[in-house]
Protein backbone atom coordinates (compact mmCIF):
# COMPACT_ATOMS: atom_id res chain seq x y z
CA UNK A 1 0.00 0.00 0.00
CA UNK A 2 1.70 3.18 -1.01
CA UNK A 3 1.85 6.68 1.33
CA UNK A 4 -1.28 8.14 0.21
CA UNK A 5 -3.45 4.88 0.81
CA UNK A 6 -2.03 4.55 3.89
CA UNK A 7 -2.95 7.89 5.58
CA UNK A 8 -6.17 7.43 4.02
CA UNK A 9 -6.72 4.74 6.07
CA UNK A 10 -5.53 5.89 9.58
CA UNK A 11 -7.53 9.01 8.89
CA UNK A 12 -10.68 6.94 8.00
CA UNK A 13 -9.99 4.92 11.27
CA UNK A 14 -9.00 7.90 13.18
CA UNK A 15 -5.46 5.96 14.25
CA UNK A 16 -3.65 8.79 15.74
CA UNK A 17 -0.39 7.07 15.69
CA UNK A 18 -0.23 5.99 12.14
CA UNK A 19 -0.67 9.44 11.31
CA UNK A 20 1.99 11.30 13.03
CA UNK A 21 4.36 8.50 12.17
CA UNK A 22 2.99 8.87 8.12
CA UNK A 23 3.43 12.58 8.64
CA UNK A 24 6.88 12.28 10.25
CA UNK A 25 7.56 10.17 6.98
CA UNK A 26 6.55 12.54 4.38
CA UNK A 27 7.91 10.98 0.80
CA UNK A 28 8.15 13.41 -2.29
CA UNK A 29 5.10 12.96 -4.17
CA UNK A 30 5.56 12.95 -7.66
CA UNK A 31 2.53 13.80 -9.51
CA UNK A 32 0.39 17.32 -9.13
CA UNK A 33 -2.76 14.83 -8.16
CA UNK A 34 -0.74 13.31 -5.71
CA UNK A 35 0.23 16.79 -3.97
CA UNK A 36 -3.69 17.69 -4.29
CA UNK A 37 -4.96 14.16 -3.02
CA UNK A 38 -2.16 14.93 0.00
CA UNK A 39 -3.27 18.21 0.84
CA UNK A 40 -7.15 17.44 0.60
CA UNK A 41 -6.28 14.59 3.52
CA UNK A 42 -4.05 16.88 4.91
CA UNK A 43 -6.63 19.69 5.53
CA UNK A 44 -9.22 16.90 6.72
CA UNK A 45 -6.83 15.82 9.30
CA UNK A 46 -5.83 18.80 10.65
CA UNK A 47 -9.90 19.57 10.81
CA UNK A 48 -10.44 16.72 12.82
CA UNK A 49 -7.18 17.66 15.20
CA UNK A 50 -8.21 21.13 15.92
CA UNK A 51 -11.62 19.27 16.94
CA UNK A 52 -10.45 16.35 18.46
CA UNK A 53 -8.01 19.73 20.94
CA UNK A 54 -11.44 21.50 21.75
CA UNK A 55 -12.99 18.17 22.74
CA UNK A 56 -10.37 17.80 25.37
CA UNK A 57 -10.05 21.63 26.35
CA UNK A 58 -14.02 21.11 27.48
CA UNK A 59 -12.99 17.37 29.30
CA UNK A 60 -10.41 19.32 30.73
CA UNK A 61 -12.91 22.26 31.74
CA UNK A 62 -15.18 19.53 33.20
CA UNK A 63 -12.50 18.27 35.23
CA UNK A 64 -11.43 21.04 36.83
CA UNK A 65 -14.99 21.70 37.92
CA UNK A 66 -15.83 18.64 38.94
CA UNK A 67 -12.29 19.27 41.52
CA UNK A 68 -13.05 22.59 42.34
CA UNK A 69 -17.03 21.04 43.34
CA UNK A 70 -15.58 18.41 45.02
CA UNK A 71 -14.98 18.99 49.03
CA UNK A 72 -11.06 19.09 50.14
CA UNK A 73 -9.83 16.01 50.77
CA UNK A 74 -8.21 16.60 54.26
CA UNK A 75 -4.48 14.87 54.73
CA UNK A 76 -4.48 11.58 55.92
CA UNK A 77 -4.61 10.70 59.51
CA UNK A 78 -2.34 8.13 60.99
CA UNK A 79 -3.38 5.67 63.11
CA UNK A 80 -1.72 6.17 66.42
CA UNK A 81 -1.57 1.98 67.66
CA UNK A 82 -0.07 2.83 71.05
CA UNK A 83 -1.22 0.46 73.82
Amino acid sequence: MNWLNELKVAYLNKNDNKINELLENLPMLKTRDEMFEALAIMEQITEYAIAQKNKLGIEMKKLRQTKSFLPKQQKESRLNLTL
